[in-house]
């Protein structure tokens, strides 16, 4: 009798992961391995259709060149996506001011969001909210962190990570996503939703390895990700580690 039991919860047990497995994850993941960009990625204002100015793959890491194309944002998204986090790898080509960082939250209409930026010679980290594209109008000062574990070193890539709850804004930094830490934390609601963006001012800077988790998020190839071969909560921890240079 026990035998038959345990056997019954054994199967009960692996039919119930073998349809976890099956469900949709809400990711969005982009390792930018295939060597260019899909259909979910475009440059801000209206840009035409793969013109991407300065923005390009190179073995496997989205290059921002700003000679290409200055003062520029790669956007992937949807207007409605919102509670959710963001996290990828930066690395600073060089040392000098405005290499710029991420924004979340983008209308990609008005150009209003939330951004993440970098300034090197100082070793600070700011959270800003701003109402266009261009960084400088309507910029507010949400919070700013100075010095470890932002080092600054040049080709080196660093992990960034935003968490949107409601009203609520975290940001998280550090050399790899195990030593990361929570740098900024601030309540602003002038947002509630919209796109992700890489943002290029005027200093070349890399990125990679772009994963966003939240709510009826699909994948960067336009469907949604699925476990395949994998059980969900294996596939789930698989990804949550790739993210660690």
């Amino acid at each position: 009798m026990m035998s038959r039991n345990v056997r019954t919860s054994f199967i009960t047990i692996m039919l119930a992961l073998i349809v976890l497995s099956m469900q949709q994850v809400d990711a969005f993941l982009d390792e930018f391995e295939r060597g260019k960009f899909g259909d979910d990625w475009v440059v801000d204002q209206n840009a035409p259709k793969n013109d991407f100015r300065g923005w390009s793959i190179d073995k496997g890491e989205v290059v921002y060149d700003p000679a290409k194309g200055a003062n520029s944002r790669l956007m992937t998204g949807e207007q409605a996506w919102k509670d959710y986090t963001v996290e990828c790898n930066i690395k600073f080509m060089a040392a000098g001011n405005y290499p710029g960082g991420i924004r979340t939250y983008v209308d990609a209409k008005t150009g209003g969001h939330y951004a993440v930026w970098f300034y090197p010679p100082t070793k600070t980290i700011k959270l800003y909210s701003g109402t266009v594209f261009d960084i400088n109008p309507g910029i507010v000062t949400l919070g700013e962190h100075v010095g470890v574990p932002y080092d600054a070193k040049e080709d080196v890539f660093y992990y960034v990570k935003v968490i949107h709850k409601g009203k609520q804004i975290e940001v998280w930094f550090g050399k790899s996503k195990d030593k990361a830490e929570k740098i900024i934390e601030k309540n602003d609601g002038k947002f509630k939703s919209g796109l992700f963006a890489f943002d290029g001012y005027n200093q070349p800077v890399h990125f990679d390895n772009i994963l966003i988790t939240g709510p009826g998020i699909p994948r960067s190839d336009g469907e949604a990700v699925e476990s395949q071969d994998k059980l969900a909560i294996a596939w789930g921890i698989l990804k949550s580690n790739k993210i660690s240079k």
